[in-house]
């Protein structure tokens, strides 16, 4: 943790074909002096099926480390078809590497999933429905239950999953609301820019919607020391932890 008045340090390790971790970050992070952001990055697999470990990460988190971070996290939800084990083990493997705690935004969508008392949620998912199916699963290993899924009729590349425009968000986000008690909504995508549209759909359906890329932060502020609330970006980060 930084000493007392002291800039803290997150490190970011970003997928090299996301383009939304760095802006997203630092929109939310504009009011907040106290707390800066250094991103580094690397290559994804070529499958979708491989786990993300220290071995596929090389040398970016030798790298982030060398700006001593209070807090680290791979911005990737691969862990959320591939198990939340791997994911652990890969914190492990980061905080060893870095010498800071460290999460994911698979953990941190958990994380999230917990702090607010979610269970029966809808889920929000750019890529394929055979891998949306494979993240219910794991889900419901842990007790929540995804009841409603709204994924894409169209396979996208990750830089496309970026440049898609609001109303294609809004187009995606909508039917995972078609459920009745829902306890909230999770997008699961750390390049998909749905963080912009939490507030309007929180404000319209009146049920807490997490977004990926923000539980992520959410988590490192947590992990930090440095979680003082952030408002206009959703009930999560507008609450303190």
């Amino acid at each position: 943790m930084s000493a007392p008045g002291a800039t803290t340090r997150l490190g970011v390790l970003v997928p090299s074909s996301n383009s939304n971790a760095e802006s997203s970050i630092q929109r939310m992070l504009a009011g907040r002096d106290d707390v800066a952001a250094h991103v580094t990055r690397f290559r994804l697999p070529a499958s979708l099926d491989d786990r993300i470990d220290a071995g596929v990460l090389g040398d970016a988190p030798a790298l982030i480390a060398d700006v001593e971070p209070d807090a680290v996290a791979f911005h990737g939800t691969s862990g959320s078809w591939t198990g939340f084990d791997g994911d652990r083990g890969l914190c492990d493997q980061l905080a060893e590497i870095t010498g800071a705690p460290a999460t994911t935004a698979t953990l941190a969508v958990l994380s999230a999933l917990q702090s607010l008392g979610l269970q029966r949620v809808g889920l929000v998912f750019p890529g394929p429905r055979e891998i949306a199916e494979q993240i219910m699963g794991q889900y419901r290993t842990v007790g929540v239950d995804f009841v409603t899924l709204s994924a894409p009729g169209v396979s996208l590349s990750n830089p496309e999953i970026a440049r898609v425009d609001e109303s294609w968000i809004d187009a995606l986000i909508r039917p995972a609301f078609d459920a009745d008690a829902l306890d909230g909504v999770v997008c699961i995508g750390t390049n998909l820019r749905s963080a912009y549209r939490v507030t309007a759909f929180e404000a319209e359906f009146g049920i807490p919607v997490i977004d990926s890329a923000t539980a992520t932060l959410w988590e490192m502020l947590a992990l930090s020391g440095a979680g003082a609330a952030i408002p206009g970006w959703g009930r999560l980060l507008a609450e303190a932890r």
